[in-house]
Protein backbone atom coordinates (compact mmCIF):
# COMPACT_ATOMS: atom_id res chain seq x y z
CA UNK A 1 0.00 0.00 0.00
CA UNK A 2 1.57 2.91 -1.49
CA UNK A 3 0.01 6.10 -0.42
CA UNK A 4 1.25 10.05 -1.15
CA UNK A 5 -0.38 13.15 0.43
CA UNK A 6 -0.35 16.98 -0.91
CA UNK A 7 -2.20 20.60 -0.27
CA UNK A 8 -4.21 22.15 -2.91
CA UNK A 9 -5.15 25.10 -3.79
CA UNK A 10 -7.02 25.97 -7.17
CA UNK A 11 -4.74 24.21 -9.60
CA UNK A 12 -5.01 20.78 -9.62
CA UNK A 13 -1.99 20.66 -12.21
CA UNK A 14 -0.16 21.41 -8.91
CA UNK A 15 -0.68 17.55 -8.11
CA UNK A 16 -1.68 15.70 -10.72
CA UNK A 17 2.19 15.61 -12.02
CA UNK A 18 2.81 13.31 -8.41
CA UNK A 19 0.55 11.19 -8.87
CA UNK A 20 1.67 10.39 -12.30
CA UNK A 21 5.08 10.22 -11.17
CA UNK A 22 4.30 7.99 -8.12
CA UNK A 23 4.66 3.99 -8.83
CA UNK A 24 2.30 1.91 -7.01
CA UNK A 25 0.53 4.53 -5.78
CA UNK A 26 -2.77 3.18 -4.37
CA UNK A 27 -4.22 6.31 -1.45
CA UNK A 28 -3.59 9.85 -1.93
CA UNK A 29 -4.68 12.54 0.64
CA UNK A 30 -5.12 15.99 -0.17
CA UNK A 31 -5.44 18.71 2.15
CA UNK A 32 -7.61 22.01 1.04
CA UNK A 33 -9.63 24.99 2.74
CA UNK A 34 -12.99 25.68 2.41
CA UNK A 35 -12.68 27.95 -0.19
CA UNK A 36 -14.94 26.84 -3.51
CA UNK A 37 -11.57 26.72 -5.66
CA UNK A 38 -10.16 24.31 -3.56
CA UNK A 39 -12.75 22.37 -3.64
CA UNK A 40 -13.32 22.25 -7.64
CA UNK A 41 -9.71 21.97 -7.74
CA UNK A 42 -10.24 18.88 -5.40
CA UNK A 43 -13.04 17.58 -7.93
CA UNK A 44 -10.65 17.31 -10.79
CA UNK A 45 -7.88 15.24 -8.84
CA UNK A 46 -10.81 12.76 -7.77
CA UNK A 47 -11.72 12.71 -11.38
CA UNK A 48 -8.20 12.10 -12.26
CA UNK A 49 -7.71 9.29 -9.22
CA UNK A 50 -10.97 7.19 -9.75
CA UNK A 51 -9.74 6.72 -13.43
CA UNK A 52 -6.83 5.16 -11.88
CA UNK A 53 -8.82 3.67 -9.29
CA UNK A 54 -6.89 4.99 -6.56
CA UNK A 55 -8.45 6.05 -3.12
CA UNK A 56 -8.49 9.66 -2.71
CA UNK A 57 -9.55 11.31 0.71
CA UNK A 58 -10.20 15.52 0.42
CA UNK A 59 -9.47 16.54 4.24
CA UNK A 60 -10.72 20.25 4.46
CA UNK A 61 -8.88 21.96 7.01
CA UNK A 62 -11.46 25.06 8.61
CA UNK A 63 -8.58 27.72 9.33
CA UNK A 64 -6.04 27.56 6.18
CA UNK A 65 -4.14 30.68 8.10
CA UNK A 66 -3.51 28.28 11.61
CA UNK A 67 0.02 27.19 10.86
CA UNK A 68 0.48 24.94 13.81
CA UNK A 69 -3.12 23.75 13.92
CA UNK A 70 -2.70 22.56 10.51
CA UNK A 71 0.47 20.89 11.24
CA UNK A 72 -1.55 18.85 13.99
CA UNK A 73 -4.14 17.99 11.55
CA UNK A 74 -1.53 16.95 8.82
CA UNK A 75 0.59 15.35 11.45
CA UNK A 76 -2.59 13.33 12.59
CA UNK A 77 -3.00 11.69 9.01
CA UNK A 78 0.39 11.37 8.35
CA UNK A 79 0.88 8.73 11.74
CA UNK A 80 -2.45 7.01 11.03
CA UNK A 81 -1.09 5.86 7.91
CA UNK A 82 2.04 5.16 9.18
CA UNK A 83 0.13 2.86 11.95
CA UNK A 84 -2.19 1.15 9.28
CA UNK A 85 1.30 0.26 7.82
CA UNK A 86 1.10 2.49 4.97
CA UNK A 87 3.98 3.60 3.08
CA UNK A 88 3.83 6.71 2.31
CA UNK A 89 5.93 7.70 -0.62
CA UNK A 90 5.66 11.74 -0.84
CA UNK A 91 4.30 15.08 0.20
CA UNK A 92 3.53 16.86 -2.83
CA UNK A 93 3.24 20.83 -1.09
CA UNK A 94 2.71 22.83 -4.12
CA UNK A 95 -0.62 23.63 -3.34
CA UNK A 96 -3.18 25.61 -0.71
CA UNK A 97 -2.09 28.68 1.30
CA UNK A 98 1.26 29.26 2.11
CA UNK A 99 0.36 28.69 5.60
CA UNK A 100 -0.87 25.22 4.80
CA UNK A 101 2.44 24.97 2.57
CA UNK A 102 4.62 25.68 4.98
CA UNK A 103 2.77 23.50 7.75
CA UNK A 104 3.24 20.50 5.07
CA UNK A 105 6.52 20.55 4.88
CA UNK A 106 6.81 21.43 8.54
CA UNK A 107 5.51 18.11 9.80
CA UNK A 108 7.73 16.19 6.44
CA UNK A 109 10.69 17.91 8.70
CA UNK A 110 9.62 16.26 11.62
CA UNK A 111 8.57 13.10 10.26
CA UNK A 112 11.02 12.46 7.89
CA UNK A 113 9.10 12.44 4.63
CA UNK A 114 10.53 13.44 1.11
CA UNK A 115 8.46 16.53 0.38
CA UNK A 116 8.39 17.96 -3.66
CA UNK A 117 6.90 20.78 -5.52
CA UNK A 118 5.41 21.09 -8.92
CA UNK A 119 6.89 24.55 -10.79
CA UNK A 120 3.85 26.42 -11.54
CA UNK A 121 5.24 27.61 -15.19
CA UNK A 122 7.24 24.20 -16.34
CA UNK A 123 4.78 21.64 -14.36
CA UNK A 124 8.18 19.75 -13.31
CA UNK A 125 8.05 18.09 -10.37
CA UNK A 126 11.04 19.33 -8.26
CA UNK A 127 12.39 17.10 -4.77
CA UNK A 128 12.53 18.92 -1.95
CA UNK A 129 15.72 18.35 0.14
CA UNK A 130 15.06 16.14 3.81
CA UNK A 131 17.15 14.82 6.65
CA UNK A 132 15.27 11.72 6.86
CA UNK A 133 15.26 11.29 10.56
CA UNK A 134 12.36 12.17 13.28
CA UNK A 135 13.38 15.22 15.47
CA UNK A 136 11.02 13.24 18.35
CA UNK A 137 13.91 10.79 18.33
CA UNK A 138 15.89 13.48 19.89
CA UNK A 139 14.35 13.73 22.80
CA UNK A 140 14.52 11.29 25.78
CA UNK A 141 11.90 10.11 27.32
CA UNK A 142 12.17 12.30 30.69
CA UNK A 143 13.03 15.59 28.26
CA UNK A 144 9.31 13.97 27.03
CA UNK A 145 8.19 14.53 30.10
CA UNK A 146 9.67 17.64 30.98
CA UNK A 147 8.24 19.17 27.76
CA UNK A 148 4.73 17.43 28.28
CA UNK A 149 4.53 18.94 31.93
CA UNK A 150 5.10 22.47 30.70
CA UNK A 151 2.92 22.39 28.08
CA UNK A 152 0.12 20.94 29.88
CA UNK A 153 0.00 23.97 32.05
CA UNK A 154 0.48 26.71 29.49
CA UNK A 155 -0.12 29.53 31.46
CA UNK A 156 1.29 29.18 34.46
CA UNK A 157 5.23 30.55 34.99
CA UNK A 158 7.46 27.66 36.09
CA UNK A 159 10.96 27.92 37.56
CA UNK A 160 13.11 24.67 37.60
CA UNK A 161 12.19 24.89 41.20
CA UNK A 162 8.84 24.09 40.26
CA UNK A 163 9.18 22.05 37.62
CA UNK A 164 10.64 19.71 40.02
CA UNK A 165 8.30 20.25 42.61
CA UNK A 166 5.69 19.47 40.03
CA UNK A 167 6.93 16.23 38.94
CA UNK A 168 7.93 15.37 42.47
CA UNK A 169 11.64 15.46 41.30
CA UNK A 170 14.81 16.00 42.09
CA UNK A 171 15.90 19.64 41.36
CA UNK A 172 19.14 18.60 40.23
CA UNK A 173 17.53 16.12 38.72
CA UNK A 174 15.35 18.76 36.49
CA UNK A 175 17.96 21.06 36.33
CA UNK A 176 20.44 18.54 33.80
CA UNK A 177 17.36 17.98 31.77
CA UNK A 178 16.00 21.64 31.19
CA UNK A 179 20.42 22.40 30.41
CA UNK A 180 19.82 19.41 27.89
CA UNK A 181 16.17 21.06 26.05
CA UNK A 182 17.73 24.06 26.27
CA UNK A 183 21.16 23.24 24.42
CA UNK A 184 18.31 21.29 21.59
CA UNK A 185 16.81 24.88 21.33
CA UNK A 186 13.41 23.01 22.96
CA UNK A 187 12.60 25.20 25.86
CA UNK A 188 13.87 29.04 26.26
CA UNK A 189 14.11 30.91 29.44
CA UNK A 190 12.26 34.16 29.92
CA UNK A 191 12.11 36.56 32.45
CA UNK A 192 8.96 36.26 34.91
CA UNK A 193 6.32 38.59 34.78
CA UNK A 194 7.00 41.21 37.77
CA UNK A 195 10.88 40.07 38.35
CA UNK A 196 12.88 40.38 35.55
CA UNK A 197 15.68 38.67 37.61
CA UNK A 198 14.08 35.83 37.68
CA UNK A 199 13.63 33.69 34.98
CA UNK A 200 10.72 30.85 34.00
CA UNK A 201 11.59 27.51 31.53
CA UNK A 202 9.09 28.29 28.99
CA UNK A 203 8.38 25.64 25.93
CA UNK A 204 6.68 26.60 22.57
CA UNK A 205 3.51 25.21 21.87
CA UNK A 206 5.03 23.73 18.80
CA UNK A 207 6.91 21.20 20.38
CA UNK A 208 3.09 19.39 20.46
CA UNK A 209 4.20 17.84 17.37
CA UNK A 210 7.50 16.04 19.02
CA UNK A 211 5.36 14.30 21.69
CA UNK A 212 2.42 12.61 19.51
Amino acid sequence: MVAILGTLGFRPESLIPTIKSCEGVTKVVVFISPHQNSKAAAAKVKEFCDALEIELNIVTISDAFDLLRISERIQDDVLELKKQGEEIAVFNIAGGTRVMSAAALLVCIIEGLNAVYVHDDTGAEIPLPSLHIRYSDVLTEMERQVLMFLLSHPDTEFSQRDIAEGMKLHKATINHHVKTLLDKGAVRLIPRKGDKRAKVVKADESMRLLLR
